[in-house]
This record gives structure tokens, C-alpha cells and sequence, in this order.
């Protein structure tokens, strides 16, 4: 059976990622709180699981199946002086690299001058 959430281990990595990029202020729960990964005890905000259909072998009728990956939705510091896709790009990497996730969508959900 094919996986459909990450792990408690995984959605830590990313988020310890995420929030170590320069230019993130932190991480985005949305409006009513909807972002976030539930688990036993425990919300992971900021997170959500994310699926996409892949297609797997030739390019005769491989097959077809879906890859598990995450959206991160991170709050921009205006203060950082970077630039918006940068910041995006590097958390994307950052995410990648500590985790085995197949694909990650970050989302931009707020942007504040974070306090140094």
C-alpha cells in the first residue's frame, strides 16, 4: 500500500529546513489553521501533504501511480533583503535534501519585517 502521509520524522526535517532558510520568519498555519500535518498528539503547522499522479516506465503505457511530496507555506521576512523566488527556491532545495520526498510546492502565505 503506497504511503499517504509523511512521517512525524520527515515533516520535522522539513520544517527544521525550512525554517533555517534566510528569508523565512517562519512557517504559515493559514487562515483557520488548515495547514498543518495531523499527528497522534501532535500538529505540524505549516506543512500539508501533497500528492501527484506520476507516470512510471517507457513511453509506451508505463505505469501510472502518484508520489507522496509536501507544500511548505512559509512567511517571507521582508527585512531579509532577498528576493521573494530565491527564498522559495531555497527552501524548496533545503526541504529536498533533508528529506525523501518525491516533490515540494512551497507557498509564499504571508510576508512581515521578522524582529533581529
Amino acid at each position: 500500500m503506497a504511503q499517504t502521509s509523511v512521517t512525524r520524522e520527515t515533516a520535522e526535517a522539513a520544517r527544521t529546513a525550512a525554517l533555517a532558510v534566510s528569508g523565512v520568519a517562519g512557517l504559515h498555519a493559514g487562515r483557520f489553521g488548515e495547514v498543518a500535518i495531523l499527528l497522534p498528539g501532535e500538529r505540524i503547522e505549516g506543512l500539508r501533504n501533497s500528492r501527484r499522479s506520476v507516470e512510471r516506465g517507457g513511453d509506451n503505457g508505463g505505469e501510472h501511480g502518484t508520489e507522496l511530496g509536501l507544500e511548505v507555506h512559509v512567511v517571507f521576512d521582508v527585512g531579509s533583503e532577498r528576493e521573494v523566488q530565491a527564498v522559495a527556491t531555497d527552501v524548496r532545495e533545503a526541504v529536498l535534501q533533508a528529506t525523501s520526498l518525491g516533490f515540494v510546492d512551497v507557498v509564499v502565505a504571508d510576508a512581515v519585517r521578522a524582529s533581529h
